[in-house]
């Protein structure tokens, strides 16, 4: 038993709510650095060959995919189906079961754990970006079939495992000389949403400086307390919403109607059988409307962000394509601009 592991085991008895990513923040080192020290008792290093473990999920059934930043935590149980991958990112497209935007060229290494508990076993396979951070982890469920289970871990075992490499995060340094006139130009000469991504490479700017940059009919302030108001609208009308949470390596999103929000300390909690979201909503130091046109007509969100520039979550009504925005939707963001407040 090494040193790391065996520091591990003495702070989870000290404090044993909290889950490993925090740990090895008390310990100085990085989760995937934790999960390495591992091998050999708990955890398994497997072949960093994320799109065919991807695509041999499928085998498994139902899984719990967590997605997570250092604000949020995106829950959803679903299937490994319809996978799609190009040379840029990997998409896992069920809208309303499991909708997944994956950048794989983020990937830099991949446990297997099995994990015990209070008489509870949790098998997980962990994925992780050069930095040590985790970018989504798949839960096998009472529902999941054990035997494919344990065929993935053993097909991508790897049997020789030498050492973990993580190199320190630097923040992207963006342009801070913006053409304002331009970046105005190319927000309103959108056809697609995902155009405003480009949008964004082009000038070499934050989403939070391209809301800056724009008139208020295309991005405005609101009030921190945004979220809360519009979730709890939003359960009332009962309409279908999408919730986004992501990371470097990760997208994952949530299409459906709010069945339980439950505020609880620090935490925003929302609930559902097969979905759930946990937020701290006092880390929201920005909130922002954006109206984004495409070929269907505008689109809107709410965007939160924490004080350091990362995006927590963004929010949307329910949409297909070749469908306009829902009415209900629109009218639940507009009200928020009367109670809003400028940042």
């Amino acid at each position: 038993m090494n040193a790391i592991y065996q520091h591990y085991t003495s702070l989870k008895a000290r404090w044993p709510k909290l889950y490993a990513r925090e740990l090895a923040q008390k310990m100085g080192i990085s989760e995937a650095e934790l999960a390495c020290a591992r091998i050999g008792i708990d955890a398994q290093a497997l072949r960093v060959e994320s799109n065919a473990i991807l695509q041999a999920l499928e085998t498994v059934g139902e899984t719990k995919s967590i997605t997570r930043n250092t604000y949020a935590v995106h829950q959803q149980i679903g299937h490994y189906h319809n996978l799609h991958f190009n040379d840029h990112v990997g998409v896992i497209f069920n809208p309303r079961v499991l909708d997944l935007r994956l950048f794989i060229r983020q990937w830099h290494s991949i446990f297997a754990l099995q994990e015990h508990a209070a008489g509870v076993e949790r098998r997980s396979l962990q994925f992780f970006d050069a930095y040590g951070d985790a970018v989504l982890k798949v839960y096998a469920t009472a529902n999941s079939d054990r035997v494919a289970w344990d065929a993935l871990i053993g097909r991508f075992s790897q049997k020789k495992w030498l050492s973990l490499s993580v190199i320190p995060y630097s923040s992207p340094v963006y342009n801070q000389h913006l053409d304002l006139a331009s970046i105005e130009q190319e927000w309103r000469a959108m056809t697609d949403v995902h155009q405003f991504f480009h949008l964004l490479q082009r000038h070499n700017i934050s989403r939070l400086q391209a809301f800056h940059a724009v008139t208020r009919d295309l991005a405005y302030p609101v009030n921190n307390q945004a979220l809360r108001q519009l979730l709890t609208r939003v359960q009332s009308a009962g309409n279908e919403i999408m919730i986004f949470v992501g990371n470097r390596g990760c997208l994952q999103i949530f299409t459906g109607t709010i069945e339980k929000l439950l505020p609880m300390e620090k935490w925003l909690n929302i609930f559902s059988p097969t979905f759930t979201l946990h937020l701290k909503e006092d880390t929201i130091a920005e909130s922002w409307v954006t109206h984004k046109p495409t070929a269907d007509g505008t689109v809107t969100s709410l965007e939160l962000f924490a004080v350091d520039g990362t995006q927590i979550a963004q929010l949307y009504g329910q949409r297909s394509e070749g469908i306009p925005e829902q009415t209900t939707w629109r009218q639940q963001i507009a009200a928020l601009d009367n109670e809003g407040v400028m940042a």
